[in-house]
């Protein structure tokens, strides 16, 4: 299954845990700077942003993800002139707070309800258990934002939105150094349980005559398992993977193991965000040299 393929494609980073204004662009990483934004952008631990895509006359877009919080979200994309009546259609990546956060406020500042796509397991209640204790139950509340103009369209399977979009569907594992977070339960029939994370779908964009540019959210079923599963649906060379690969939890090992994974596909760009994490950041700096980009608020990846 694929995608139509696009003349060109836009993401803007709306939410991410770094900002800094200093960055220099490259050829496809344009970096906001100084009094270049109606107001100073925020940074926020949380992700969302805005993919937009243009095929002859056709133009169109989905937000992903919401953030951790409304203030946040809303005021950056009120900075870079990004009107919340202007979203087409968005999608949920999975279950936890820091990415459907800022939805329900979201909602009630359009004047028209909004379509997000979501696994159904993004709504069971979520938690982390660490050595420091328990913290959650999150709950992304199914009715509650329903009423607030949120119109669910639930899917397990990969399907294509608005012609351009490709959602993944449940992510195959295939890798066995991708494990599940130790820390991450579900709370399932009342139950609580370890966390496969059935719910966490990517998005594809397929650019033409270029390749799938892959948009991750957090990665928990492992960024590897989800680039070789984006590549199978599609057949596609890997252009660009880009998103929080939750890696600072891992061990040396399995975190160079990971980057081997990505390296075999290729990429001409790999942007790290939100949850990766300093030192494997670093050290996928290291190995993708000018193929890397540090994430930033504001920032623009095109092709």
């Amino acid at each position: 299954m694929k995608p139509q393929a696009v003349d060109r494609a836009k993401i803007t980073i709306l939410v991410d845990n770094y900002y800094d204004v200093l960055l220099p662009s490259t050829q496809h990483v344009k970096r906001v700077g100084p009094g270049q934004t109606k107001k100073p952008l925020m940074g926020g631990h949380g992700y969302a942003l805005l993919v937009e895509v243009w095929k002859g006359d056709r133009y169109a877009n989905m937000l992903v993800d919401f953030s951790h919080s409304l203030v946040v979200l809303l005021h950056n994309m009120e900075s870079l002139g990004i009107e919340p009546d202007s979203i087409e259609a968005a999608f949920l990546t999975h279950g936890h707070f820091d990415h459907f956060g800022g939805l329900g406020g979201f909602a009630e500042k359009r004047s028209k309800p909004i379509t997000v796509y979501a696994h159904p397991d993004a709504f069971y209640p979520k938690l982390v258990v660490t050595p420091a204790g328990k913290r959650g139950p999150w709950i992304c509340e199914k009715e509650e934002l329903g009423k607030k103009g949120v119109v669910w369209i639930e899917e397990r399977l990969p399907t294509v939105v608005n012609d351009f979009f490709l959602i993944s569907g449940e992510i195959e594992r295939t890798t066995d150094f991708e494990k599940p977070w130790p820390a991450a339960r579900v709370i399932k029939g009342g139950k609580e349980v370890q966390d496969l994370f059935i719910d966490e779908q990517v998005l594809g964009v397929l650019v033409e005559g270029k390749g799938l540019i892959v948009v991750s959210g957090c990665s928990h079923p492992g960024i590897v398992n989800i680039v070789k599963h984006m590549h199978n649906l599609t057949q596609e060379r890997i252009l660009a993977v880009i998103g929080g690969f939750h890696l600072s939890v891992l061990d040396k090992d399995t975190i160079e193991k990971t980057i081997d994974g990505i390296a075999a596909f290729e990429p001409e760009l790999v942007v790290p965000c939100h949850c990766t994490g300093f030192h494997p950041s670093c050290m996928l700096a290291s190995r993708f040299g000018d193929k890397f980009a540090i994430n930033s608020v504001g920032t623009v990846i095109e092709f």
